[in-house]
């Protein structure tokens, strides 16, 4: 590990060096040597836009510009580097990716875009591979339980929030393509344009590769659309849709001339009506079609056979009111209603899902102190009811500088209607997992350029399920403890160059026996160096994991490095901004592997083109 961050530094070195013996007129475009700030805007602590500074609760917000300073073609490959979320990848690029916050289990974390759930109906998890970055504007990641607002959430929320047409600009079109090692196409673009009370944008993104190797080739296809309508100063009606299906397979080392191939298809639309029948009050009205369709076929040398087939639908409808009762309070209250059916190949007959919840919250702010109050009620069919508050409280510093926070919120996720209902192996009597969970924190800025964070959490997670060889059922019998502490450090200069390091430390025990929890990843370190120069930009991003293996093959506890490189060409303003980027993955060959079955890539190199006009 010494090593490595010697080459890190090193390298930060190296790279500022080059820049400057490189870079040749025009004027300083350096990134701003500000940090970012703590007035940033976030929706997901009380489904309401709200000024961080005034959310009690751990949320990162990882935003577009974030994601074109590192190699990341979907929304796993964006959240990464986020500091408490493990990314667990299937395999290399185009794999499967799911992932957990401060050590809870997969299933424990909802999914959403466009305010759509896009986890599985009976088996809570969405294949984070799967989402293209072009349509993202921002992801939000709430990490802890997130019941008050969301429902069945435990581990937390990953909300990707989506671009819009921009009012200001009649027309805007970015374009960006690459090629790489294996063969790896990669294209994707935006065109985006408002016209009077009209505004519409479309994306589009393919990528296609051979493969690390003999059956990891894939292929992903996605499209997306907004359509946006003013109507008058204080009401809007908007319509997005979404498009993706990919294909991939997976090899079974032990047996090079068998290999599963994977295909999936997604789509949803979603319609929103906005309006402001008073300067006090938002009324928000939406609905929702979600689709999500799945197919597993084994290949052998001279046949397929299916595995796997799987399909689910959901229709939605949700409605908020947001009330500015002053200056300093903002009262939410909402609903949400969902109704679905799955149909996995295992089963003889379809299955019907349906759940609704209701939720109020509360932001007062009394001075420099600001209190967080809120509760959901949810009623599920496969459980019955829950209910789920969350206090907190914040104090900002009189400077502006700096803010302390702490929280405390109970949560729940609904047991996955597929153990539930599994004509062999489910359990019609299993009640939700639960947590009582605890977190604190605080932030603090230096001198404008530097930040420094530090919070601690811990939750005692109740009926968690697993499966009971004697039973041969699943039950709700285990409990556990989790608890960590999370540190993040950033500076940002005058001169271009960005610096941050961040640590996760996360330590999951059995309540019972106060064992250690294996194959939960312990300990997570990044480390990112950008540093930008005229029209130069260098980005340097490493990750280190401590998964707690029980797997005798694994070999993790090093940094792995991505390495990102632009230079904006000299092309006259009328024409737009044209960069040539070079992408290298993996770039010190770090040989790292969490399990065999999920066999990881060495150094890769990618190039290509961007445009924007």
């Amino acid at each position: 590990m010494k090593s490595e961050a010697v080459i890190f530094l090193s390298s930060v070195v190296f790279l500022s060096l080059l820049s400057q013996s490189y870079a040749a007129g025009g004027g300083d475009d350096a990134l701003p040597s500000d940090v970012p700030s703590m007035e940033a805007v976030v929706v997901t602590a009380t489904r309401a836009e709200t000024a961080r500074s005034d959310v009690a609760a751990n949320i990162e917000v990882v935003t577009r510009e974030d994601i074109s300073l590192i190699p990341a073609e979907n929304a796993a490959e964006a959240m990464k580097y986020v500091p408490g979320v493990y990314m667990q990848f299937s395999g290399g690029p185009g794999s499967q990716a799911a992932a957990r916050i401060q050590g809870s289990e997969f299933r424990h974390v909802a999914v959403v875009q466009d305010n759509v759930p896009l986890n599985l109906l009976a088996n809570p998890f969405t294949d984070l591979s799967g989402l293209s970055v072009e349509p993202i504007e921002r992801i939000e990641v709430y990490k802890g339980p997130a019941s008050a607002a969301w429902g069945s959430s435990l581990g937390g929320v990953i909300n990707i929030v989506t671009r819009e047409p921009d009012p200001t600009r009649p027309f805007t079109a970015n374009a960006r393509s690459s090629y790489g090692e294996h063969q790896t196409v990669r294209s994707r673009g935006t065109v985006s344009g408002v016209h009077g009370t009209w505004g519409g944008l479309v994306s589009f993104s393919r990528d296609e590769s051979d493969g690390f190797m003999d059956h990891t080739d894939f292929e992903r296809t996605s499209v997306y659309g907004k359509l946006n309508r003013e109507l008058g100063e204080t009401s809007r009606f908007n319509v997005a849709a979404s498009y993706a299906e990919g294909d991939s397979a997976d090899p079974v080392l032990d047996y090079p001339e068998f290999w599963d191939d994977a295909e999936d298809r997604r789509y949803y639309v979603r319609a929103l009506a906005e309006t402001s029948p008073f300067d006090n009050l938002d009324l928000t009205l939406e609905s929702r079609y979600h689709a999500f369709e799945a197919t597993i076929e084994d290949v052998y040398p001279d046949r397929r056979e299916i595995y796997l087939d799987y399909e689910d639908e959901l229709w939605g409808v949700s409605g908020r009111a947001t009330g500015y009762l002053s200056d300093s309070n903002t009262l939410n209250a909402g609903f949400d209603f969902n109704r679905g059916r799955y149909d996995w190949i295992f089963y003889d007959r379809d299955y019907d899902t349906r759940d609704w919840g209701a939720y109020v919250n509360d932001v007062l702010g009394i001075g420099p102190v600001t209190l967080n109050l809120g509760g959901r009620y949810d009623d599920n069919r496969d459980f019955g009811t829950a209910f789920s508050p969350n206090a907190g409280v914040i104090y900002r510093s009189p400077s502006g500088r700096g803010r302390l926070w702490a929280q405390a919120a109970r949560g729940f996720s609904a047991p996955p209607p597929a153990w539930v209902h599994d004509p062999v192996y489910g359990n019609p009597d299993l009640d939700p997992e639960t947590a009582v969970n605890y977190q604190a924190g605080g932030e603090l800025t230096f001198f404008g350029r530097l930040t420094a964070g530090l919070s601690v959490f811990q939750a005692d997670v109740d009926d968690l399920i697993r499966y009971d060889m004697d039973a041969r059922q699943y039950e709700n019998i285990d409990r556990a403890r989790r608890r960590g502490v999370e540190g993040t450090l950033a500076a940002a200069f005058d001169f271009g160059l960005r610096l941050s390091f961040s640590g996760c430390y996360t330590d999951v025990r059995d309540r019972d026996t106060d064992k250690v929890i294996n194959d939960i990843p312990r300990t997570q370190l990044t480390a990112q160096a950008i540093y930008t120069h005229n029209r130069f930009t260098h980005s340097l991003s490493g990750l280190y994991t401590d998964h707690n293996s029980s797997f005798p093959e694994t070999r993790d506890e090093r940094f792995v490095f991505d390495y990102l490189a632009s230079v904006r060409l000299p092309v006259p303003e009328p024409y737009g901004e044209v960069n040539v980027f070079g992408a290298v993955r993996n770039l010190f060959d770090s040989s790292y592997i969490y399990r065999d079955v999920w066999p990881q890539p060495d150094r890769w190199v990618e190039g290509g083109l961007s445009f924007n006009f």
